[in-house]
């Protein structure tokens, strides 16, 4: 390699390293070796003459299911049956979350029949596509799930319920008062109103198989997966007497409070519509009752 070459192949910020057909390292680049080092290799590591193919193998057979990707990627480079190899992977350090991107190909010398491996840090494009995704499928005003992302969860939740025989629940909430109270205090009040219920909800789906979120203006829903009936009334009358409990509105004359409406099946032909309009039916009888209250529907 020429000295021109060699200065530019040790200034790449990509991890690069040439492997042979059998796998045997050839050569690395200065940016391999220094990850290496962050990652709590010895300073003096000598990885020129080390099989990768035997590396990756090894990690794959203790569950590094990357690792394993990564083997079967270079194999099929290597053996001729695709031209290059791309997969993006996770790889975080102690201290952060880390995305790489490997990159597979054969260098322009079939005599020699030598590959170069290449690992570039993508973590900025992957935090950034997860943070358009989050944004994509939550409220910005209270942080909760949006309608979108609700009716995803709900769908597959049903689906889980209907194979497994166990109950699902939906809980509707609607803010009583509220358009009076945000015309009266404005939009200021009106929003930390919607967060202080946000808050709340967020408390009463604490379960992995629970999710909180605003459906639209002062509507909002918590779904709750392998809920019977009786758990979902104890949830749902936390919610309006811990919203209750925090005293927002006019005074003691006319407060903002919620009402709840719970609809719990174990789905055989209902659908999640089924169950969102039983629990919107809940909902109003709470209202026409008098708020500030919870009511329920059985299938």
């Amino acid at each position: 390699m020429s000295d021109l070459h060699t200065l530019v192949f040790h200034s790449l910020s990509e991890q690069i390293a040439v492997i042979d057909e059998a796998g045997v390292i050839i050569d690395v680049n200065a940016a391999w070796i220094r990850f290496g080092i962050e990652n709590g290799l010895r300073p003096d590591f000598v990885w020129t003459g080390r099989n990768y193919l035997r590396v990756l193998a090894k990690a794959d057979a203790n569950g590094d299911s990357d690792a394993g990707a990564a083997l079967r990627g270079i194999r099929g480079v290597i053996e001729g049956r695709t031209d290059t190899c791309e997969m993006e992977y996770p790889c975080d350090s102690p201290d952060e979350q880390r995305w790489f991107m490997m990159s597979v190909c054969s260098l322009n010398d079939d005599s020699l029949r030598r590959f170069t491996i290449s690992h570039i840090d993508i973590t900025r494009r992957k935090l950034a596509e997860d943070q358009a995704q989050h944004l994509a499928m939550h409220d910005p005003l209270t942080g909760l799930a949006n309608r979108r992302y609700f009716n995803r969860i709900l769908h597959r939740e049903v689906r889980r319920s209907r194979r497994n025989g166990s109950p699902i629940t939906v809980i509707a909430i609607d803010v009583d008062n509220f358009k009076k109270y945000n015309d009266e205090f404005g939009h200021l009040a009106g929003d930390h109103c919607l967060q202080e219920l946000s808050t709340v909800l967020l408390g009463a789906a604490r379960r992995p198989s629970d999710l909180a979120a605003r459906i639209g203006g002062d509507e909002f829903a918590v779904l709750c997966g392998d809920s019977d009936a009786a758990d979902a009334q104890a949830i749902a009358e936390s919610i309006v007497k811990e919203f209750a409990d925090l005293r927002i509105g006019f005074g003691a004359s006319e407060p903002v409070t919620v009402s709840a409406g719970v609809a719990t099946m174990i789905p055989r032909d209902e659908d999640e519509k089924w169950l969102v309009n039983e629990a919107d039916k809940a909902l109003y009888n709470a209202k026409r009752a008098g708020r500030n209250r919870v009511s329920q529907v059985v299938d």
